[in-house]
C-alpha cells in the first residue's frame, strides 16, 4: 500500500518503477492531498482511500483494516524509499517472514546523511533502536532501524502487537510491540535516496520527544505482550 500527501513529484518518479505485478492488490491511503497525488494514483488504476483521521499511524491503522491478503507492505513514494527493494520485501514474506523492515542502519545499506559529518536523524535513530532492543529484546531478536516507516508485515504479526499510535511514532511502536511480542524482526539492506519534491514535514527536535514519549509509554505499559489465548482454550474454560 502507497501511503501518501502531496507526494506529485515523488509519485511522478516512483510510479514507473513500481512492480504492481508482484502484488495481488494494491491502494493508497490519502492523507488529505491538496495537489495532483490522488488523480495521478487513480489514472495508473490505483485505488484511493481518503484518511478520516490525521496522522501516520492513523493512516496506517486504517489501512490495516482495508487489507484482504496474507501480508501488505507499506511504501511511501517520496523518492527516499527504493522501489527496486519491493520484490525483495515480498519474497520474504512469502518465504516465512512475519515482519521485515528495509534498514538503512546496517552493512551494505546508505543512509540519506551518511555524506554528511554531522548526522541528527541517524544518530537519533541509532539511539532508539539502542534503548528498544535494552529494554525489550529477546532470544536474539535485534531492530536497527525503528524509523524507516518502508517496512512489510503479515496481518496476523500486525493484530498480535496490538498497535495503538496515531501519529508519527507508529514506526517505533511497531518494532518495540514486535520485540515485546517476540516477532521476528527481518531486516535486509536498503539505500535511501534523497526526497523529492521538498523536505520532510517531520522536524527533528519535536519528532525525538515524540519518540521518547513513545518510549515511556511502552515502559508503563510492561516489558512483554501476552500470547493470545487460543479459542478452543477459551471454550474450554467457559465449559
Amino acid at each position: 500500500m502507497l501511503v501518501v500527501r502531496n507526494e506529485e513529484a515523488g509519485i511522478r518518479a516512483s510510479l514507473p518503477r513500481l512492480p504492481l505485478d508482484r502484488f495481488e492488490a494494491c491502494f493508497a491511503i490519502d492523507g488529505n492531498s491538496s495537489d495532483a497525488t490522488p488523480q495521478l494514483l487513480r489514472d495508473a488504476g490505483i485505488p484511493v482511500h481518503a484518511q478520516s483521521q490525521r496522522g501516520l499511524g492513523a493512516a496506517m491503522l486504517e489501512a490495516r483494516e482495508l487489507v484482504k491478503t496474507h501480508a501488505f507492505i507499506f511504501f511511501h513514494p517520496d523518492g527516499n524509499e527504493d522501489a527496486g527493494d519491493l520484490p525483495r520485501m515480498v519474497d520474504l514474506l512469502g518465504n516465512g517472514s512475519q515482519f521485515v523492515v528495509a534498514s538503512r542502519m546496517i552493512p551494505g545499506a546508505w543512509n540519506e546523511e551518511d555524506h554528511q559529518r554531522f548526522r541528527p536523524r541517524k544518530w537519533a535513530n541509532c539511539g532508539l533502536a539502542l534503548l528498544a532492543n535494552l529494554l525489550f529484546a529477546r532470544n536474539g531478536n535485534r531492530t536497527t532501524d525503528v524509523s524507516n516507516g518502508f517496512r512489510g508485515i503479515t496481518c496476523a504479526a500486525w493484530d498480535r502487537m496490538q498497535l495503538t499510535s496515531q501519529d508519527l511514532t507508529m514506526d517505533y511502536q511497531m518494532v518495540i510491540r514486535a520485540l515485546k511480542c517476540g516477532i521476528r524482526i527481518s531486516e535486509f539492506p536498503t539505500h535511501e535516496s534523497q526526497r523529492i519534491g521538498g523536505q520532510t514535514t517531520f522536524a527533528s527536535l519535536p519528532t525525538g520527544i515524540a519518540e521518547l514519549k513513545l518510549l515511556w509509554r511502552e515502559i508503563c505499559a510492561g516489558r512483554r505482550i501476552p500470547e493470545p489465548v487460543a479459542k478452543e482454550q477459551v471454550q474450554l474454560r467457559g465449559s
